[in-house]
């Protein structure tokens, strides 16, 4: 999954979470496994990568950028919690594990259990991968509607 759609699911997630959470320490006890679970389970679900697009470069800055700008506008224009701030980066941040196959050297080791070569990871072509994944942002985005 791109990491936008990990991001906005990530963010939804933490507005399913009770807001006397962000009081208690133990919310990050739940907060984090969850969002971390909730990339892995993501990665299962058929979608399009465009890390081996031969403009893999130009998609990746297009979908950080994106991914800034949702996170910004959501903290500064929409003024989310920090309990959902931080699930939605914990959601997105297994993907900094990917960053380098967006180089034109050899991919390293990675660490996320998702990003492993035996991890079932989901793929499709890039029509249903996309809409797939639009489809995701867009229950992210209706469950943040309801969650406000």
């Amino acid at each position: 999954m791109w990491v936008v759609v990990h991001l906005m699911s990530g963010l939804a997630l933490g507005a399913l979470f009770p807001d006397t959470w962000s009081e208690r320490p133990v919310w990050l006890l739940v907060t984090v496994p969850a969002a971390l679970s909730l990339h892995a389970l993501l990665d299962l679900v058929p979608h399009w990568d465009y890390t081996r697009h031969r403009l893999r470069g130009l998609w990746g800055c297009l979908d950080v950028l994106v991914t800034l700008g949702s996170f910004l506008v959501a903290a500064f224009g929409l003024g989310f919690p920090g309990l959902v701030l931080l699930t939605g980066a914990v959601s997105a941040l297994p993907d900094l594990d990917v960053l380098d196959s967006l180089l034109p050297f050899e991919r390293r080791a990675r660490w996320f259990p998702s990003h492993w070569r035996r991890y079932p990871h989901g793929s499709c072509g890039p029509l249903p991968g996309v809409l797939t994944q639009a489809a995701v942002v867009g229950v992210s985005v209706a469950v943040l509607a309801f969650a406000a």
